[in-house]
């Protein structure tokens, strides 16, 4: 797989791709990145037949859905969450992630991924009955029922998903990074 294609920042703009064509100045204000950073990984992502650009603006290519079909389908939902009872830094964002595989083990290497991107910080929930540190197996709920609370109401579907990581930071875009490289590793890495 061509290295682009494990920058965060092409995971993110493949993902807001995803309903449509969508023109570059938008794509730069909903990923916080520099408009030259965006048209760089977008111009990479052309010469790589990911996406196609025309005058309605970039959209996945036939070939893009196919590669990147897993993170289309798995990522369900991103936002931001209010969690300072839980999570450092000024800034927090949520992925809500569908068709996992297990991950038992393996939270705090992706904590580690998030760290060097820039993020202060990664936090992975499991999703059971309840949701639970992936981490220690304790419930959310138990160590803290207002996170948990507020998770729930941020992502009313959250039953039907497998994961939710949480990224935060004090730079939107060390959090965004951050984010999109843990699902990206979660995600793309058996493609």
């Amino acid at each position: 797989m061509p290295k682009i294609l494990r920058n965060p920042l092409a995971s993110e703009l493949i993902y807001l791709l995803k309903e449509g064509p969508t023109g570059r100045r938008t794509l730069t204000d909903r990923v916080g990145a520099s408009e030259s950073t965006v048209r760089t990984v977008l111009e990479h992502l052309q010469s790589e037949g990911i996406v196609e650009m025309d005058r309605r603006g970039t959209s996945l290519s036939d070939m893009g859905r196919l590669a990147f079909g897993p993170l289309l389908e798995s990522v369900m939902q991103v936002k931001s969450v209010d969690l300072p009872e839980l999570t450092m830094g000024e800034i927090c964002r949520a992925g809500l992630l569908t068709k996992v595989e297990d991950l038992s083990g393996k939270a705090w290497s992706f904590r580690d991924l998030a760290i060097r991107e820039g993020a202060r910080g990664a936090i992975l929930l499991e999703i059971t009955e309840k949701i639970k540190f992936l981490h220690s197996d304790d419930f959310l709920e138990e160590i803290n029922a207002e996170a948990d609370k507020k998770l729930k109401d941020a992502f009313p579907h959250w039953e039907d998903a497998s994961l939710i990581v949480i990224v935060s930071g004090d730079s939107s875009e060390e959090v965004e990074y951050g984010l999109w490289r843990i699902i990206g590793e979660i995600v793309l890495k058996k493609s």
